[in-house]
Formats: structure tokens, sequence, C-alpha cells
């Protein structure tokens, strides 16, 4: 029987709107205001087609501003805004489903003509979807799927089967057999489509070890708050003193870094091995370690590429808004960052 320790946490966040600097196609997202009222005569102005505005206006909602690969995200839509000539409208949705349907509200209010989203919390993604629906504004969802969107970030099952490819390789390599357990460090606030990030290393994991039984899998869910992170994976690692082969697989940067904290605090960085989802949090891992002592820990990170999501959602948009047809699910590509190949593909970054 799979085993979960579950704990779902409410997250309750204040919402920070983020305004971007330089070429004055970037604005921070202005308070909605009421319409002004109307004499019973005069005529209400129509509203401006696309076609009939200087420029076409993008809203997007960055799923929080708190690591790294968020503000890459964040510039990535900065610059490809500024390539397509387009203007953009950005807002912070600060890990808070209930922040993220005001800032629907907002955006609708400001006038924008298409949206690109992302948050975390998807039971508000019919809300936000109903709201643009009733404006006309098509509506890109970055990585949570929404029911009537277009889709676009990860292949959560891709990204989840070479993350635990890796563990397998570590694994053979390290101990010269398979785990005694597969820990799975989670958030379910994020959905059961994101959830693939980590239930898929199963299946990559068994491609080096097709015996592995699914009765070893473990799973923690604290959310993506890394002082119950830290929490929960140090009550699993005192739970199970006589586990010294511990592969693990965490939904994100934030997580894997708590969960690192774990294992150093309790002492027990010989028996245990990790990898991520996303890239960035492991890279700067890379830069303040730049060489490896004794029993390295986090072995990997999923890339997904958080630098170009600008390049694939932007020109999608306006595309949309022209009514021209675009591909209902739109992937990055994925593979596992390693020490061996960070500098191939993350050189400027690592170098920063």
């Amino acid at each position: 029987m799979k085993k979960r320790i579950a704990l779902t946490l409410a997250l309750a966040l204040t919402l920070s709107l983020t305004a971007c600097s330089g070429g004055g196609t970037q604005e921070e997202q202005a308070p909605a205001e009421a319409p002004a009222e109307s004499g019973g005569e005069e005529a209400e102005a129509p509203a401006e087609t696309p076609a009939e505005k200087e420029k076409l206006v993008i809203g997007f909602a960055n799923i929080a501003e708190e690591v790294e690969l968020q503000i890459q995200v964040r510039e990535s839509m900065v610059k490809a805004a500024e390539e397509a000539g387009v203007e953009l409208i950005l807002a912070n949705n600060e890990y808070d489903g209930a922040k993220a349907v005001e800032i629907a509200d907002n955006m609708v209010s400001q006038g924008i003509d298409g949206f690109i989203e992302f948050n975390i919390d998807e039971s508000v993604g019919p809300v936000i979807m109903e709201k643009m629906e009733a404006a006309g504004i098509p509506v890109i969802a970055v990585d949570i799927p929404i029911e009537g969107a277009v889709f676009f970030g990860a292949n959560n099952e891709t990204a989840g089967t070479v993350g635990g490819q890796r563990l397998g390789e570590v694994a053979k390599e390290r101990w010269g057999e398979a785990p005694d357990c597969l820990l799975l460090v989670e958030d379910s606030t994020s959905g059961e489509a994101v959830l693939a990030r980590t239930e898929k290393m199963y299946d990559g994991l068994k491609e080096t070890f097709p015996d592995f039984s699914e009765d070893q899998i473990f799973r923690v869910d604290p959310t993506t708050d890394a002082a119950k992170t830290q929490s929960m994976v140090s009550d699993f690692l005192s739970a199970h003193p006589d586990y010294h082969k511990i592969a693990i697989g965490t939904l994100n940067d934030v997580i894997a870094t708590a969960t690192l904290a774990a294992i150093e605090t309790a002492g027990r960085e010989a028996d245990c091995i990790m990898v991520a989802e996303n890239e960035y949090g492991y890279l700067d891992y890379l830069k303040a370690n730049p060489d490896v002592t004794g029993d390295e820990v986090w072995v990997g990170g999923v890339a997904f590429f958080f630098n170009r999501y600008g390049e694939y959602t932007v020109p999608a948009v306006i595309k949309m808004i022209n009514g021209e047809e675009v591909d209902e699910k739109i992937y990055v590509d994925h593979l596992t960052i390693t020490r061996d190949n960070a500098e191939e593909w993350f050189a400027d970054y690592l170098a920063s």
C-alpha cells in the first residue's frame, strides 16, 4: 500500500504587484476603478477592438517572485513583449488563489487583449476563466492547466520520468543496487497534472531497477512551505533509521532546499540522493558548492527552461488575439541538469 503523509497548508500571502522598467512597454497593474456614470442621453463610446489599438495589451500574472526561476519567467515575458512591440501589464499572484482572482478582475478592468496566467491554485482556474471568457479575452495557462485555456509549460510526465532516470543512474553508481525507498516530497495544491512531475519519477527509476516495488514509495505533502517541508522530511528520516539508500524526488526548488536542510541536520547525507523538478535551485546549489565534498545529496535538477517561457507564450497569445489557431498544448523540452552538463546549458547564469 502506498504511504502518504498529507498536510494541507493554506497560503495567505500579501499581493505584491511587480513593475519592470525599460522600454516603456511594461506597466504595474493599476487598481481597478469604478466606471464613471453617464447621463441618460449621452451615448457610451464603443470599446476599441485589438486592431484599432495602437498597441496590443497583454496581462501576465506570475506565480510568485520568490525564487530565481520565477524571476527568469518574468524577465522572459518582458523581453518577448518588447520584441513583439506589445504593452505588458505585470502582476504577482504570490502563491495565492484568492489574489489571483482579484488580479484577473483587475486585468479585465484595464482592458487587456490577452492574458497569460501562472497560478499555483488549480481550484480557482474556472473562476478566472469565466471572467476572461465573459470579456472575450484569450488565455494561456502556464504549467497549471485551466479548462478552456491553451496550456503552456511542462510536459509533466516527461519531466518526472527523466528525474527518475537520474535517480536510478546515481543509485546504481553509488550503491550498486536499488534504493530502499523512494520518497516523493510534493505539493498537492498544484493539482494532479503537476503532481506527475514527482509521481512519474517511479517510472524513470524502474528503467534501472525493474523490480522496484510501488510499495517502496513514500509521500509527504508539505505544500511549497520550507519550514513544513524540513519538519516533515526530518520526521520521515527519524521514523526510518534503518534506511540507508533513500532516493528522493521533490516537486520544486523551495521544497528541495528545505529537504536538503533536513537531511544535513539529521546527518544522513550518506543515506540520500535527491533530484528536484526545476533547475535554478540546483544551479544556485552548484554556484555555492563548486566542488564535490563527500556524499553529495543533490544530484540533479530537471530543466524547464523558464528563461524561455516568454518566447513561447507571448507570440502564441498574440496569434490568439488575432484569431489565429494555436496548439491546445505547447510544451517545453526537458532534461536533467547535472554537474557534467550544467556549464553547457547555463554557463551565463553560473558565471553571474
